[in-house]
């Protein structure tokens, strides 16, 4: 407003540090609480990465809470005698039952079980020798041991906590000689600490069990990932291998044979052909392999091929030379996808077979979709009878007939192949429901 003025602008004040004169706030942690917080953090991540090693897969606070509980109880235990004060030989009693445990917390060094029980025995042995037990009420020393027992029975087992307790009671018999009441009361107690250890080791051991199961069931799935992978990439390599060829067969006998425009043309034709479905093939095995990657974009995918696709694979082997015949019968549109997806690549890969081991014979594929399930049976005469396909096509160390026949086996299907009579047959039967497949049974049973 005219004729007044902000303190900002008064002759003599001082320009507040931050604008609007509020300072902004403070971090909520100090590096004062910062370091403290990441030195208890390695802390923690030693205890466990100790543990770990040992076989023993406890949280760090569980450990670190069983020092607690040990510190408390032999405190109250000494209190409880009135040997605290002054300092002597009560502060060293403390000192031996609580050293291995601190030692577990801030040592990299694994210390026996053994060591630590013998010298938390010891030093509640000396702090019975010093002073009497309460007349009324429970000992907290025994508590002391068992917690002592706990943490030997969830380290090594049963029958060394067992150990420590017999010992212990040993030590109270001997040392503080107790009545009738007490000892039961220190057996008690003692029994419980082997109770909880006994429970804390059938956690651990349990979820050890499932953290295995887990990591065996991430590999299965890998493994079967890559072989799923590998089936893809064997059928679209091989197949499109195989009708590149027949184009840069077919370039070359029409140049050797005949030089005029029209064989050239011809070849043209063929190689430009042949380069089409090389990068077709190309552009395949890059969307197949991009599958893995797990940081994809999501941009347009091509769709995977289906049973609706058999007539184009057949048109584009076909395109390539070979005589190829495509009788169907039913409604392909029935076929879902992985069913429609097995039967596309079981017959490229019996037409790719077809084309190498039977250069020039007719093909025939035959698909017939009945009530139930789908038949696809592909036929083609061998031109020497004593010529094994079979045998080369199953032994050549690929994902051939396997790959094939794990395909449909998935799915509830199988495969059947035969040569007889100088004709090379492989027939297809997949399950038109999935009430049949093995992996849907098994997940509705589970």
């Amino acid at each position: 407003m005219p004729g007044t003025r902000s303190r900002s602008t008064m002759p003599g004040a001082r320009a507040h540090p931050y604008p609007g004169g509020v300072a902004p706030l403070s971090p909520p942690f100090s590096p004062a609480v910062r370091r403290p917080a990441r030195v208890l953090a390695a802390l923690a991540a030693r205890v466990e990465a100790k543990g770990e090693r040992h076989g023993l897969r406890y949280a760090w606070w569980i450990p670190t809470l069983a020092t607690v509980g040990l510190l408390a109880a032999t405190a109250a235990g000494a209190a409880q005698r009135d040997v605290l004060w002054p300092v002597g030989p009560a502060w060293i009693a403390l000192l031996l039952a609580l050293a291995p445990s601190v030692a577990h917390l801030v040592s990299p060094v694994w210390i026996s079980t053994w060591w630590e029980a013998g010298s938390v025995l010891a030093g509640v042995a000396l702090l019975m020798a010093l002073g009497d037990p309460p007349a009324t009420g429970l000992d907290l020393l025994a508590a002391a041991l068992a917690v002592v027992v706990a943490e030997v029975t969830a380290a090594d087992g049963v029958r060394r906590g067992a150990a420590v307790v017999v010992l212990a009671l040993a030590v109270d018999l001997l040392v503080a000689d107790p009545t009738d009441e007490q000892r039961a009361v220190m057996a008690g107690v003692l029994l419980f600490g082997l109770a909880m250890g006994s429970m804390l080791r059938w956690q651990m051991r349990a979820l050890a069990a499932e953290s295995a199961a887990r990591r065996e069931e991430s590999e299965r799935a890998t493994l079967a990932e890559r072989q799923r992978v590998a089936r893809e990439i064997h059928d679209l390599v091989a197949h499109s291998l195989s009708v590149t060829m027949l184009h840069v067969t077919g370039a070359r006998r029409a140049l050797a044979e005949d030089d005029d425009a029209a064989s050239r043309a011809e070849a043209v034709e063929a190689l430009t052909e042949a380069e089409r479905i090389g990068r077709e093939a190309m552009a395949d095995i890059r969307r197949t392999v991009g599958l893995l990657a797990t940081d994809r974009t999501g941009g347009p995918v091509r769709p995977v091929p289906g049973a609706g696709d058999l007539p184009d694979l057949v048109a584009e082997v076909r395109a390539a030379g070979a005589q190829v015949e495509l009788d169907v019968h039913g409604d392909l549109r029935r076929i879902g996808g992985s069913r429609g997806l097995a039967l596309y690549r079981v017959a490229q890969e019996s037409l790719t077979n077809a084309v190498r081991h039977a250069p020039g014979a007719p093909v025939a594929v035959a698909v017939r979709v009945e009530r139930t399930r789908v038949r696809l049976e592909v036929t083609n005469p061998m031109p020497d009878p004593a010529d094994r396909t079979a045998d080369r096509v199953a032994d050549r160390g690929g994902s051939g007939l396997p790959g094939m026949t794990e395909r449909l086996r998935e799915l509830g299907g199988r495969l059947h192949t035969e040569h007889v009579g100088g004709v090379w047959r492989v027939v297809a039967l997949v399950p038109l429901s999935e009430a049949t497949c093995p992996l849907t049974t098994a997940r509705a049973r589970a």
